[in-house]
């Protein structure tokens, strides 16, 4: 399977999958506690075996969810359906707080580019998608879940729990800042990418799929990633009507939209 068209709501998610995330740091600079690096050699195959299945999805419906502020993210929820076969496509809608004001934004990901209606002003091209959300980060095998998943530390198995109707295994552990930097879009070095934070990690028992990873990349904020409807089809089709922009959406500023509103 060839990997460069592989999603992440994350996301997901990105997506898997798409949320507006800006440039800038995580509020946590001084990072998270230091924790135990060994892992449960059982949860440690569990781990390994979900992000291999993650890896191997051809499609997924992935619902990202913000709780709390990161400096770089200004969206608070992705609900997407992502497909990685035959190529990369994506619909669903993203929930952003621009200004302090909640718009919703529906999205259409398909022949390598993003198209995005922000507050009901009509679909807009975004090019590769970066000014809003990069959406293939979700399920990137070296970006995404699947990196978050095979580097977890200190994992240990922590009962059984349902979500969202799926039984499945709980695994604790910690993950570097480093490790979340494409999910979260902050900076891949420095004191908070070498910071661990917690993560928590549930996988089907009837399976390997991922059915929930939740990650705390700063203080008093969690980034949850669900996944469902593993490796079902996905009907993605271009906007009829794609309007014209009234700014170029460059290096926009924490908490403020890509674009101007059209008159």
């Amino acid at each position: 399977m060839n990997r460069s068209h592989r999603l992440v709501v994350s996301g997901a998610a990105a997506a898997i999958a798409a949320a507006m995330v800006l440039t800038g740091c995580s509020d946590n600079d001084d990072g998270g506690e230091n924790a135990p690096t060994t892992s449960d050699s059982t949860a440690k195959s569990a781990l390994d075996a979900a992000a291999t299945a993650t890896e191997e999805l051809t499609g997924a419906h992935v619902v990202m969810t913000v709780d709390g502020a990161i400096q770089s993210l200004n969206a608070t929820k992705v609900d997407a359906d992502i497909e990685t076969e035959p190529q990369l496509e994506g619909k669903g809608t993203t929930t952003l707080n621009m200004g302090g004001t909640t718009v919703q934004a529906p999205f259409v990901y398909i022949d390598g580019r993003l198209y995005a209606n922000i507050d009901d002003q009509g679909f807009q091209d975004y090019g590769d998608g970066r000014s809003i959300y990069d959406v293939s980060k979700i399920l990137d095998p070296e970006k995404g879940v699947p990196n978050i998943l095979r580097n977890v530390e200190g994992a240990t198995a922590d009962g059984d729990e349902t979500v969202n109707g799926v039984e499945a295994t709980k695994i604790t552990g910690t993950v570097t800042g480093e490790t979340l930097a494409a999910i979260t879009s902050t900076a891949p070095g420095g004191k908070a990418a070498e910071a661990s934070y917690d993560a928590t990690v549930w996988i089907a028992k009837d399976g390997d799929e991922v059915a929930r990873v939740l990650v705390s990349p700063a203080d008093d904020v969690t980034v949850t990633i669900d996944l469902d409807k593993w490796n079902e089809k996905v009907d993605v089709v271009k906007p009829k009507t794609i309007e014209a922009p009234t700014e170029k959406p460059d290096a926009p500023t924490s908490g403020q939209p890509t674009r101007e509103k059209a008159n």
